[in-house]
């Protein structure tokens, strides 16, 4: 299995910013670090990071090896081939220098899909669109990208009908795509990365494998915070589109008819529902804006945080992203008597409950 330090990264960083004012992008300023300070940090488990610049580009720093673009005015396909051509190992993710928002949980649920298969791995987003600048290539397309610059084809768009390429769709995730995937092109692209976004309340994911006890975890902790006068909301992600068949009858018919959207309400309750399609899990976050906090269910391939479900007779080990993981709960001794983690027993739902109040009062503190 191909892991992180079996592959090297690459910045392109060769553009001259024309819509921009000319200006040097990879040295933009956001959160205090320059666009390129806040992607070396992202790659910074990597084994080599390389920036492709063109000869006219005076910036150096000692974390990266430096590879100068030799063909002139032909766009990033310069920089693709030249980064490429000097890698010291097989595979190399590729990034753009003016996509700021990228992160190592991105970065990393990328970099799993690796295997000898494929040419290359890329990204298409929730819009169906292909960034073939954002992911990793095999360097033995380096003949491939040759042969079209030789042939004057610059587009590197045209060269991923040569190649062998697993299309990595986000439309099966819960990344904000559009944020994380934004290229800041222009001074509008540059002044939004400033403006101030809704706050959502915090969240934890509760994941773990089909009939691990999600469902049962979760219930037996809502009737917890429910006593204890939290107001705690619920978001499970469907990887199919759900029926509504369950729904009031009436209120089916006017969505299989064509309605938009319609609202159902009752002197206790009401539900509204809207065809739309599928959106960032911060957007969906805003509809609980004025809870305590919200469970996720499932989700266990995300950076969320989250709580992994290890239950004897169901699986024995984790298989969740381990990154931002809160604790495990298991009634697998060996999982709960190791040190290396934090663990607690499935059963004991009041320890689970505190623990979960304990992150929660430590997140608001930070």
């Amino acid at each position: 299995m191909i892991k992180i330090f079996d592959i090297n990264a690459l910045i392109l960083a060769g553009g001259k910013g024309k819509r921009l004012n000319f200006c040097n992008k990879a040295l933009l300023k956001y959160k205090n670090q320059t666009f390129l300070d806040k992607i070396v940090d992202v790659f910074s488990n990597f084994n080599n990071i390389y920036i492709s610049l063109n000869s006219s580009q005076d910036l150096i720093t000692d974390k990266l090896i430096r590879v100068d673009d030799n063909f002139e005015d032909i766009g990033p396909i310069s920089g693709l081939y030249e980064g490429l051509k000097e890698s010291t190992l097989d595979y190399v993710f590729v990034v753009p220098c003016d996509t700021p928002n990228i992160t190592k949980e991105f970065v990393e649920y990328i970099a799993q899909f690796v295997s000898d298969e494929y040419d290359a791995f890329l990204i298409k987003d929730k819009d169906g669109f292909v960034h073939p600048l954002m992911g990793i290539y095999n360097t033995r397309v380096c003949s491939t990208i040759k042969e079209s610059i030789e042939n004057n084809d610059y587009k590197v768009l045209n060269i991923l009908d040569k190649i062998n390429v697993k299309y990595i769709d986000l439309a099966y995730t819960i990344f904000d795509d559009k944020f994380l995937l934004a290229n800041i092109n222009t001074e509008n692209d540059y002044k939004s990365l400033f403006l101030t976004k809704k706050s959502s309340p915090p969240f934890i994911a509760i994941s773990g494998v089909k009939n691990s006890g999600k469902t049962t975890l979760i219930t037996k902790l809502l009737k917890k915070f429910k006593e204890q006068g939290y107001k705690v909301g619920t978001i499970k992600h469907d990887g199919h589109d759900f029926q509504m068949d369950n729904l009031e009858s009436d209120t089916d018919k006017h969505i299989k008819s064509g309605a938009f959207g319609t609202l159902i309400f009752s002197k206790s309750q009401f539900m509204y529902l809207e065809k739309s399609t599928e959106d960032s899990l911060e957007k969906y976050l805003d509809f609980f804006k004025n809870y305590d906090f919200v469970i996720l269910e499932g989700f266990k391939y995300t950076s969320y945080p989250k709580i992994e479900i290890i239950r004897k007779d169901i699986s024995n080990k984790p298989i969740a992203n381990p990154n931002n993981l809160i604790f495990y709960a298991t009634d697998i001794e060996n999982i709960l008597n190791d040190n290396s983690n934090v663990s607690i027993n499935l059963n004991h739902i009041d320890s689970i409950f505190n623990q979960i109040l304990n992150y929660l009062n430590e997140k608001r503190r930070a």
